[in-house]
């Protein structure tokens, strides 16, 4: 859920949040799915979609179905999984399981799935999902699943401290034998080397974080367990550009954490742009690489020091995500990667600065000295950034306007 760093690459995932409807409309629902919410994509734009995905390179490894709740449209998600399937895509669907409410219903709707080309499944659940779905819901959902084979893997939001497997199981009514905290990396692993164990279809695996504060969430702060900006780690995110989702609209985000509501995520419409442009850009995106090599809290902190107004929340933050969100919130994507662009560019220049120093005259600490051997890192890895620091300065354009 939440960002995490890793040794493994994240395989590159598209997802398709081809409606905003849901049976339920929770609390901390960050995209304002709800029963009256009927925001949906058309199957042609979705067949489009999913079409394009296979010509791009590298093409992601998954197609990811979410919502809203595409299971409330068996018929569609059934057309889109089969287009999937025959294009050789790995399938998911994000479900909160309101089909475990009759079980024999909700086996003829997984099975269906699954023969149309259904891989997996990921489902919510946490307090706020328990205020309109029944626990005994969600349990039947999760054994119909392990019925067909399917691994269990669980979202879940925990906005208080503790132990998350005791929590979840308090909540759920679920043995602590029964649930596992989910390792993402070591499942990339077995996945890859086919080696995924039987238990992993046998037990509960928890995926755990916490608020973003966008959607309902926002109305409910009270609800946020927030820290200080200096409580998060530097740890870069590979969610960002390896999982990007088409909203219903059209519009192609690089990440779902900003729940399509923040400008600086918004790389495009696949209405108006075919999906490799939008793909080709979003790559190159100074704003997108940076995250995934520095983290959210660097994020803040280079944005903050480019734009000194820009403080941080004295309340703090209710996740790494939260951060990362309010870094660019307010700022458009061009003026993000301009000041970025900047940060970089000074810690580069300081770099030499300090090579060229010698005895007392250093001008900065060796801190000062590691950014800017990663900045430089940065800027001969970048497809977009020229390899000098006069063509560095030519394509942020005028660094004036951030100065």
């Amino acid at each position: 859920m939440n960002a995490t760093g890793t040794d493994v690459q994240r395989p590159l995932e598209l997802g398709i949040m081809f409606t905003h409807r849901c049976p339920i409309a929770c609390r901390h629902c960050g995209i304002l799915s709800g029963p009256d919410n009927f925001d949906s994509m058309a199957m042609e734009l979705a067949e489009r979609c999913i079409t394009e995905a296979a010509l791009l390179d590298p093409r992601p490894a998954t197609i990811v179905f979410t919502g809203g709740e595409p299971m409330m449209y068996p018929q569609h998600l059934e057309r889109l999984l089969g287009v999937a399937n025959q294009l050789g895509f790995a399938t998911r669907v994000i479900t909160n399981g309101f089909w475990g409410r009759n079980q024999a219903t909700g086996r003829r709707l997984l099975y269906r799935l699954q023969l149309a080309g259904l891989d997996s499944l990921n489902f919510s659940a946490d307090k706020f999902h328990l205020e309109f779905l029944p626990a005994e819901v969600f349990r039947r959902a999760i054994e119909i699943a392990w019925e067909a084979g399917f691994p269990v893997i669980v979202n879940t939001v925990l906005n208080m401290p503790g132990d998350p497997v005791a929590l979840f199981s308090r909540l759920y009514g679920i043995p602590t034998e029964k649930i596992r905290l989910f390792d993402e990396d070591e499942f990339i692993r077995q996945v890859a080397t086919d080696t995924v164990p039987p238990e992993l279809t046998q037990m509960v695996n928890l995926s755990f974080g916490r608020l973003v504060g966008l959607g309902r969430a926002a109305e409910y702060p009270e609800e946020h367990y927030r820290s200080d900006l200096a409580a998060y780690t530097y740890t870069p995110c590979q969610e960002v550009v390896h999982r990007p989702v088409i909203y219903p609209d059209g519009s192609f985000q690089a990440c779902c954490c900003a729940g399509g509501k923040i400008a600086s995520f918004t790389v495009g419409n696949v209405r108006e742009r075919s999906l490799a442009d939008l793909f080709d850009e979003m790559r190159t995106r100074t704003h997108f690489r940076f995250i995934n090599q520095f983290g959210p809290r660097a994020l803040h902190e280079a944005i903050a020091e480019m734009s000194p107004e820009r403080s941080s929340d004295p309340d703090g933050y209710a996740s790494i995500c939260d951060v990362c969100v309010a870094a660019t919130k307010g700022l458009c994507a061009k003026d993000v990667d301009a000041r970025l662009d900047h940060w970089l560019l000074k810690r580069f220049l300081e770099k030499d600065e300090i090579s060229a120093a010698s005895g007392p005259r250093r001008p900065e600490p060796a801190e000062r000295d590691e950014e800017g051997v990663i900045a430089a890192g940065f800027f001969d890895t970048g497809r977009r950034l020229a390899g000098s620091p006069e063509d560095m300065k030519i394509s942020t354009g005028s660094l004036e306007n951030v100065i």
